[in-house]
């Protein structure tokens, strides 16, 4: 369960960029521009650090093709093409928060020629909005299921150790030194937290496999990177949960007395 909020978690950021980036930014210009201020506002928009990409839409193909949408000629009857110029913005995700956004709208609109700024502000508000209310839920989750995979980690290995207690005991009472004592269970334990590391990785690897079956496009974000990172977290957590539960284990009988034993 810790791996599958963990892939969760990279998905969801990678989802949240794909989102960001659909919020567009459109400017719209003065009308009967001179060329050359409109080609230098144009060149403005197009070098802005937040600005991804920029397109220019021809407000006389937009008339063109709005009207073959509505089927009639309005150009004709008004004399000239009502649409204004318009550029076309799609910002960079690290600009796509809704305070940078409004910083770099507000540069955008000091741009000589530029009469309007329009972008969507409820789109980017509902997105972090949705990500703040999640956010808590799953680390409550990732935590309970932490301290219930170091419980019973935990105590697998403390039965392992239980059922050894008197050799323990009896290498101590031979003059053996606790590290030598502890050496052979400590990698018993490591490994019993590697095996359950690459269990759970095949596990989350499985599930990953189903959902790219049904719906490849939801994993659009998920990366050979990401794979390798969840099975290292994973694999670590494993040894680290199983190298500190033997410690405390072994550690355990090395100081009780031998009657407390039986």
């Amino acid at each position: 369960m810790i791996g599958c909020i963990a892939a969760l978690y990279v998905l969801g950021r990678g989802w949240e960029t794909q989102l960001r980036q659909e919020a567009r930014v459109q400017v719209y210009f003065q009308r009967e521009l001179e060329p050359e201020v409109l080609h230098l506002a144009q060149e403005a928009l197009r070098t802005d650090p937040a600005v991804a990409e920029a397109r220019y839409l021809d407000p006389a193909e937009a008339s063109r093709e709005l009207e073959q949408e509505l089927g009639e000629s309005f150009v004709d009857f008004l004399g000239y093409v009502p649409l204004p110029d318009v550029m076309d913005l799609t910002m960079r995700p690290e600009f796509g928060s809704t305070e940078a956004l409004e910083t770099a709208v507000a540069r955008l609109r000091e741009i000589p020629g530029v009469t309007e700024v329009v972008w969507q502000a409820d789109l980017l508000s509902g997105i972090e909005d949705t990500i703040q209310q999640l956010v808590g839920p799953l680390a409550v989750m990732a935590l309970l299921f932490l301290v219930v995979a170091v419980a019973l980690l935990h105590n697998t290995i403390r039965l392992t150790v239980f059922a050894r207690r008197f050799i323990i005991k009896t290498m101590q009472l031979v003059g053996a030194h606790p590290r030598l004592i502890r050496r052979p269970f400590l990698v018993q334990g490591a490994m019993l937290g590697v095996v359950s590391g690459l269990f759970s990785f095949a596990l989350v690897t499985g599930l990953m496999a189903f959902i790219r079956s049904i719906a490849g496009e939801l994993l659009a974000g998920w990366s050979a990177v990401h794979m390798l990172a969840l099975a290292g977290g994973l694999i670590g957590l494993g040894a680290l949960l199983g190298w500190l539960s033997t410690v405390f284990a072994v550690n355990r009988y090395l100081r009780m007395e031998m009657d407390r034993l039986y």
